[in-house]
């Protein structure tokens, strides 16, 4: 059931939670914006917020803070910001969360929701995958470079909810196209795949989707390695319990390369910027789980150590 009266609000907004946020409010739903960039903060509030790219360059009007201590209690928190500052993040909005308000991450990588359910509440948290995607051109100001879905769903326990079919018909008619997932795990896995293939890579060599898989003349050689990666990858998540198919597992690389999309990878950014990336929740987590189950991951592996290796430049 959609509700009209359903109050947002967004941890971290940077580009995708900006993306997020402002799609909604641009559609008429309460959303606020959260996060400690404070010469970003006041640019939204000041101007709007500017959102290029995909669906037209226009400001949507939508309230931001970096202070959350005045703020009433809302019904559903995106959580956005990075997984190195998801703890202190967490326990700084509790006041938001009341009893019957839902979290539901959209972050990058697989361990999140542990950290959440430990912090706020175990039956308080969803999971959540996304093939949207944007990044932050200045203060106030982002780019959106598709218009694609993103899934929600009960985490540990599975299944359809009401509640996760009420948040996702509402976000879908404020603009944000979401589906309501039995499987929502499966579905962060499969994000995942394409995040092990495409984050890494994009961040080693600093290209963008289309020059590393499309442009490149070498594209036979990059896609190639991309597949070689997922695949290993899903050796890990088969011995996890997940069941996914090749071409399942394929699938949403393959979206998002052909998208076209002319952005780099998160993680690309984080190198560029000099931040610690979310290494650890996406090759580092593979290369986790697979140690338990005895598997070798020699790519992800190899992912893994060439990125620490560019942070070791900076942190």
């Amino acid at each position: 059931m959609i509700n009209k009266d359903l109050k947002v609000a967004v941890l971290g907004a940077g580009a995708m939670g900006c993306l997020f946020g402002g799609l909604l409010a641009e559609k008429g739903l309460d959303v606020i914006l959260i996060d400690v960039w404070k010469e970003h903060v006041d640019a939204i509030n000041n101007n709007g917020l500017k959102m290029d790219g995909h669906g037209g360059d226009r400001f949507i009007k939508v309230n931001a803070t970096t202070d959350t201590s005045n703020l009433e209690k809302v019904d559903a928190i995106i959580v956005m910001c990075k997984a190195t500052a998801l703890t202190p993040a967490l326990n700084s909005i509790k006041n938001i969360v009341g009893e019957k308000t839902v979290l539901m991450s959209f972050q990058n990588g697989i361990g999140h929701e542990a950290i959440m359910q430990e912090i706020i509440g175990k039956e308080k948290v969803l999971g959540g995958t996304t093939t949207q995607a944007a990044n932050i051109l200045g203060p106030g100001h982002i780019k959106n470079h598709a218009g694609l879905p993103s899934w929600i769903g009960e985490y540990d326990e599975g299944g359809m909810s009401e509640r996760v079919k009420d948040v996702a018909e509402t976000f879908t008619a404020y603009g944000l196209e979401t589906i309501a997932s039995e499987n929502v795990k499966k579905r962060k896995w499969m994000k995942l795949f394409a995040l092990t293939a495409i984050g890494p890579l994009s961040a080693i060599f600093d290209l963008n989707h289309t020059e590393l898989y499309i442009d490149n003349k070498e594209q036979l050689t990059s896609r190639a390695l991309g597949k070689q990666i997922i695949l290993e990858t899903r050796k890990v998540a088969l011995a996890d319990g997940v069941e996914v198919s090749e071409d399942e597992c394929l699938d949403m690389f393959n979206k998002i390369v052909d998208s076209k999309q002319t952005n780099k990878s998160s993680m690309a950014f984080d190198i560029l910027y000099k931040r610690k990336s979310e290494i650890d929740f996406i090759s580092g987590a593979v290369s986790k789980i697979a140690k338990g189950h005895g598997i070798e991951t020699p790519l992800n592996d190899l992912m893994y150590k060439m990125i620490k290796i560019k942070e070791g430049m900076f942190i």
